[in-house]
């Protein structure tokens, strides 16, 4: 009845306030509160876990995959085909009400999950969000990975948007899973992003194989060319032998304020960021 209840008032805001929150993928209101819970109310015969770990620097996320947030897992499946990064996918194998297997990012702790993310340098979910027209909303803790995967995207045709918050899907809490990879140079941890697409968009992965895949062309293309120049022109900013300047340097205010000076040069090209990163001291 609660979870009844929690369903009802999540359609009532929806329709109630639905210019603001139209980018929102509403499912299950909070949906569970940990996978434990999920465990203990649906049948495992319901929903699939999906791993594959290349001991790879870099895991991508589906953890709305199958039923749940259609789409998501067809693209995380496809980024797999590069046989580059680890991968993960919660997929939802309902015939029907796939979406009472939602589990927030921010709750998200399912243990093969966990231990890819807490394993991986560097880490991107890609979730659903609401809404026919084609639009990516780009998140995360990573803020320079998340502006060269959005400047790879638009360079290639496609609508991208950031997020910050108080946006709910901006992906940016200490308790989304997304952000609790690795520490960056072993001194300062960077997050991952969070990559929401839009139903309009993800149902036309699922109908067209060539837009899905020029879309994982450029998320790739980000991973694999821009951001290895990007974390390695963040690394050599800092004498590693000098302690002191070392935590300075990395301390999260310094560190992001360094990160929105880079972004707010407003580059218009992946190649545009990288010289910025160069630039900025």
């Amino acid at each position: 009845m609660k979870k009844e209840f929690i369903k009802i008032l999540a359609f009532v805001l929806l329709f109630t306030f639905g210019g603001a929150l139209s980018v929102y993928a509403f499912t299950t209101g909070s949906g569970y509160s940990s996978f434990n819970e999920l465990f203990a109310s649906e049948d495992a015969a319901d929903y699939t876990i999906k791993t594959t770990d290349i001991g790879s620097d870099t895991t991508i996320l589906a953890l709305h995959g199958g039923g749940i947030e259609r789409g998501t897992s067809e693209l995380v499946e496809a980024l797999n085909g590069y046989g580059k990064y680890n991968t993960y996918l919660f997929e939802g194998r309902k015939t029907t009400d796939n979406q009472s297997l939602f589990l927030r990012a921010i709750k998200f702790d399912e243990p093969k999950a966990v231990s890819l993310v807490k394993d991986s340098d560097y880490t991107v979910s890609v979730i659903g969000a609401a809404g026919d027209d084609e639009v990516t909303y780009i998140g995360g803790q990573n803020k320079l990975l998340a502006e060269l995967l959005k400047l790879h995207l638009i360079n290639k045709g496609y609508r991208v948007q950031t997020l910050s918050l108080p946006d709910r899907i901006a992906g940016v809490m200490d308790s989304n899973i997304v952000n609790k990879n690795k520490e960056f140079s072993g001194g300062y941890q960077l997050g991952g992003v969070q990559i929401a697409v839009s139903k309009g968009l993800r149902d036309k992965f699922v109908a067209d194989p060539n837009v899905l895949n020029d879309y994982a062309d450029s998320i790739n293309a980000a991973l694999t060319k821009s951001w290895p120049v990007a974390a390695s022109a963040l690394e050599n900013k800092h004498d590693k032998n000098v302690e002191k300047f070392f935590e300075k340097l990395f301390s999260k205010h310094n560190f992001n304020k360094k990160v929105d000076k880079i972004i707010k040069k407003g580059a218009n090209t992946p190649k545009g960021l990288l010289k910025n990163i160069e630039a900025t001291d």
